[in-house]
């Protein structure tokens, strides 16, 4: 039986669920390293169905935080739900939401807010997220006249890569990060009989603060809009 080639996802469990499907479809074996764990906040959670009330805006910023914060929010609320990223959509998408848009020319928060929409409507706007990490949109957006509010979800806790799972695998070729943390938890965690491999993988990264963070590791690099793309590249390169 033919072995698949593998491509390693280094992203927290529900993060990854329509990345493992994208894969599949592809023809590939999606290789999931947890460098997180995702703790609910489940105060934040129940208040959050009465703080979305009255909001023009949702943004959801990654498939996790759909996954963990959806069935708290009414799906006839009448606002439009933007997703950071096209995996984000599919996942409001499956959780029965409608009017949902995201970028076409990225997945971060500056391609979120290259949106027409931010310039055509004023009003409210809630970010629902994880703790931490940056607060970049909500000041822009404060800038464009919007009233902005946040609910941060869940806390994000690190936890040690399991290796195992990358050992086992005969048929590695590529690796897909999305966050410099990931980068961090990747190299930072390698075991010294893997440095090889690590060497040989394609990197599939979607933008370029994670390039800048892959440099002076002097790996093989591919810049793509999303994973889907970077499959398609792939899946050229095994053409040729």
């Amino acid at each position: 039986m033919k072995t698949l080639p593998g491509v390693i996802l280094v992203r927290p469990q529900l993060s990854a669920i329509t990345d493992m499907q994208l894969c599949r479809e592809a023809g590939w074996n999606p290789i999931l390293l947890e460098y997180l764990n995702l703790k609910p906040d489940f105060l934040a959670l129940t208040n959050l169905s009465a703080q979305c009330l009255n909001t023009d805006v949702m943004l959801w910023n990654s498939p996790a935080t759909v996954y963990l914060a959806a069935k708290f929010v009414p799906k006839n609320l009448q606002c439009i739900h933007v997703a950071v990223g096209k995996a984000s959509a599919n996942a409001l998408y499956n959780q029965g939401f409608t009017q949902i848009i995201c970028p076409e020319d990225g997945c971060d928060s500056e391609a979120v807010a290259r949106l027409p929409l931010w310039l055509q409507q004023k009003g409210k706007f809630l970010l629902v997220k994880g703790m931490g990490g940056r607060n970049w949109l909500p000041s822009h957006l404060k800038t464009l006249g919007w009233k902005v509010e946040v609910a941060e979800v869940y806390e994000r806790i690190p936890q040690l890569l399991d290796w195992s799972m990358v050992k086992k695998e005969k048929n590695l070729q590529a690796i897909y990060l999305t966050t410099t943390a990931a980068v961090k938890a990747w190299f930072g965690q390698l075991p010294p009989d893997l440095h090889a491999l690590s060497k040989s993988l394609l990197y599939l990264v979607h933008h370029p603060r994670i390039v800048d963070a892959l440099r002076q590791y002097e790996v093989s690099i591919k810049l793509v809009s999303n994973l889907q793309r970077g499959l398609d590249f792939l899946h050229s390169c095994r053409k040729e």
